[in-house]
């Protein structure tokens, strides 16, 4: 069952960190949509997105992500789809970051699914 479309954010560091506050539950499927990230208006920061397993490994996503202080970058750029997720997080993964420097603000764009 499709659940509403939903927005979680995070202010992400030097170190590696989860961006929704817990792993998705065993019973649903998370699909990331869109992530915004907005620059820190100090300096150009990169950030590297990963997927987090059930082990607490790591597998690159998107790596080097370039953000000018005053900007923002959207991954994808423009509109998204609802039914073409960029990523999907099986039940107890997560979608963690980090920066090169200080901090960038992330914003995800997702949907769960009940299975």
């Amino acid at each position: 069952m499709k659940e509403e479309i939903r927005y979680a954010h995070k202010w992400v560091t030097t170190d590696l960190a989860d961006i929704f506050a817990s792993d998705v539950p065993d019973k649903k499927i998370r699909y990331v949509l869109k992530i915004i990230i907005t620059g820190d208006q100090q300096a150009a920061r990169v950030i590297d997105l990963y997927k987090r397993k059930r082990d607490d490994t790591t597998a690159p996503f998107v790596l080097n992500v370039n953000v000018e202080a005053p900007e923002y970058k959207e991954i994808p750029q423009g509109v998204y789809d609802p039914e073409k997720p960029i990523l999907v997080l099986e039940g107890g993964t997560n979608l963690a970051a980090k920066v090169s420097g200080n901090s960038l603000s992330v914003t995800v764009v997702y949907r769960d699914d009940i299975i």
